[in-house]
């Protein structure tokens, strides 16, 4: 598993609920069919399997589109765009402008890391601190897992290839700082702990933005 920096935003008061994906080191790749003259650029990929939000680069699209392929085979992390899932067979590229561009003629695909699989786990803990190594701010688990934590604030979404933090409005006030860095560890049945990020990802706290007179 490859260990990333993760960034997270949370607000304070409020209802959360935030999708925490992490990138595997398996590649995917789905069969582009159609690219469209337009902006935003969308993709066509019959069964796609990318997530909505994930990081996507195109590779071997011939036509008027091959200034869009990924420079390195594999691409490069500078190559990988993040992608808004339309249905499952379409993604858009929102930060791309294709419309000057000339027509797509064939052929490609778009490649991306598989999400990790997380149907091996039947626990986590997400550990908040001051700094790497520093004093605790909060620890969040999933229920039943870690007594002393905010129990059943992360949820394993095997479905949609995610971790879930959920916090209720009286929970999420409960977050008095503004900023830290976490990381977040899973547990299978036997005990064994995998990490899943690194130390020094980064949590934020954004302000309410109505408060009770």
């Amino acid at each position: 598993m490859i260990l990333q920096k993760l960034s997270l935003e949370v607000r304070r008061g409020a209802t959360n609920d935030v999708p925490i994906r992490v990138e595997s080191s398996k590649w995917g790749y789905a069969s582009i069919s159609a690219m469209s003259q337009s902006a935003p650029l969308r993709v066509t990929a019959a069964g796609h399997g990318i997530p909505d939000g994930w990081r996507a680069a195109v590779m071997n699209a011939t036509g008027g589109m091959t200034s869009l392929n990924a420079t390195s085979n594999p691409p490069r992390d500078s190559d990988l765009r993040p992608v808004v899932r339309v249905d499952a067979d379409t993604v858009e590229f929102n930060a791309v402008n294709a419309a000057g561009l000339k027509a797509y003629a064939g052929g490609g695909q778009l490649a991306f890391r598989a999400p990790v699989d997380l149907s091996a786990y039947v626990h986590a803990r997400m550990e908040v601190k001051t700094e790497v190594g520093g004093d605790r701010l909060a620890l969040f688990a999933t229920a039943g897992g870690v007594s002393e934590a905010t129990d059943g604030a992360l949820e394993i979404d095997v479905a949609n290839d995610a971790l879930r933090l959920r916090l209720t409005p009286a929970q999420a006030a409960l977050l008095v700082f503004d900023a830290g860095v976490f990381d977040i560890e899973l547990i299978r049945a036997n005990g064994d702990v995998q990490p899943l990020c690194t130390a020094d990802s980064e949590f934020s706290v954004l302000p309410e933005t109505t408060t009770a007179e």
